[in-house]
């Protein structure tokens, strides 16, 4: 899902889970990425039923472009 620049992920990710439930039922466990960390993993987890993981990257050098497993 893509929203205009000036939602953040966190504030977009309610909406997001409500797509998802609504299309895939049988989605248990999202994967994403470092905008979705803190609270947001609780509330997914009880709103919706869904494991939330976020996959992080773990190299310092952030210059050149590396696909990340599972992203």
């Amino acid at each position: 899902m893509v929203t205009v620049a000036h939602i953040q992920d966190s504030k977009a990710v309610v909406w997001l889970m409500r797509i998802l439930q609504d299309s895939f039922a049988s989605i248990q466990t999202v994967l994403a990425d470092g905008g979705y960390q803190g609270d947001i993993i609780e509330t997914v987890k009880l709103k919706f039923g869904y494991f939330l993981k976020v996959v992080m990257r773990k190299d310092s050098n952030k210059t050149s472009f590396k696909t990340i497993h599972k992203r």
